[in-house]
């Protein structure tokens, strides 16, 4: 019998048996020479038995947590599993949340997964990492451009072209706004949908954010309507360098936009009298792991540009310019101080 028949058919003999099986699989799935029928093989394996399940689970749940190993040794039939949709992706994705109880972030259940809103993004037809940006060409001619961590789905149809912020930050700029008259007539509504209500560009180039609690839309030029989703009949028009704030019952007011509005796409963090309990968290967003500051320094005021794309030389940046040092546990776990 081969190697990999023996791994199909062999049946779980102990728990630290299965978990050698699971661990040759990771090893010859990672390896980027595994072939179709090795990856219908191991299809075959995960489905023999709920030991091979679990044991895949606490694979992946050691996965989950090196996120920032290199892409090139992620598994080939993970991708084209997540590629293919539908319920596969689903399967392989909720194997993923499905963490052992004895891994570092403990057990997290798909169901709680849902209700605290950490599945939608790991669905999303669009993603970015911590401290990634990514330009998405649209099929009107619109482009969106993805800020860190951020997710958005798009759903294009005769009456409509939709796109949903399910996490994170987007740019918009519209065919009719990037082309001009150039531009093919396209009548169909553009809008951008989260779970506080929607923007509808009126060929335009705008930010839109959602927190928790909120979403910032800020525009940069043309026109933007926006409705909060408990007031659907309700418009609001925010124009070329206003932003506003949307909830789900309520539009504050237009007020004039931050000047660094829509600049993160530059890759640069521009900073006028800024505190710098701001600055940090603003830096923080692109920053794997911990950063703050001690609340003796928090309302130091801060101007400057910073690159977003290195926070560790922003960080330097920050010491060099202001009485601040910094005081770190690891990398992960960074801390500015009065000098």
């Amino acid at each position: 019998m081969s190697e990999l028949s023996e791994l199909i058919t062999a049946p779980p003999r102990d728990d630290a048996a299965v978990r050698k099986q699971a661990v040759a699989w990771y090893a010859r799935l990672c390896s980027g020479s595994a072939g179709e029928a090795e990856q219908q093989a191991w299809l075959r394996w995960h489905a023999a038995h709920p030991a091979h399940q679990h044991a895949w689970q606490r694979i992946e749940a050691m996965r989950a947590t090196l996120q920032q190993a290199p892409a090139g040794i992620a598994s080939p039939v993970l991708r084209a599993r997540l590629a293919s949709g539908g319920q596969a992706r689903r399967q392989v994705l909720r194997s993923v949340l499905l963490l052992a109880g004895s891994g570092t972030l403990g057990y997290l259940s798909w169901q709680k997964a849902e209700q605290h809103g950490l599945v939608q993004p790991l669905l999303a037809d669009y993603s970015t990492g911590i401290g990634q940006q990514r330009p998405i060409a649209l099929a009107d001619g619109s482009l969106l451009t993805l800020n860190t961590g951020s997710a958005i789905d798009v759903r294009f149809d005769l009456q409509t072209r939709r796109v949903r912020l399910l996490a994170g930050e987007i740019l918009v700029e519209t065919a009719r706004h990037r082309q001009g008259h150039a531009a093919p007539v396209d009548t169909r509504p553009f809008i951008i949908e989260t779970r506080h209500g929607a923007a509808r560009a009126l060929g335009t180039r705008f930010t839109v954010r959602q927190f928790d609690d909120h979403t910032q839309v800020a525009v940069l030029d043309d026109a933007v309507e926006l409705r909060a989703a408990q007031s659907p009949g309700k418009a609001v028009i925010v124009r070329t360098g206003q932003q506003a704030r949307l909830t789900a019952s309520a539009i504050a007011a237009p007020e004039q936009a931050d000047e660094s509005a829509g600049l993160w796409h530059t890759g640069n963090l521009l900073v006028n009298d800024r505190s710098l309990a701001e600055v940090v968290a603003e830096l923080g967003r692109y920053r794997r792991g911990h950063l703050m500051c001690d609340a003796t320094v928090a309302q130091l005021r801060v101007s400057g540009v910073f690159p977003l794309a290195d926070t560790d030389r922003a960080l330097l940046l920050l010491v060099q310019s202001f009485p601040l040092r910094l005081r770190s546990l690891t990398r992960y776990w960074v801390t500015l101080e009065a000098a």
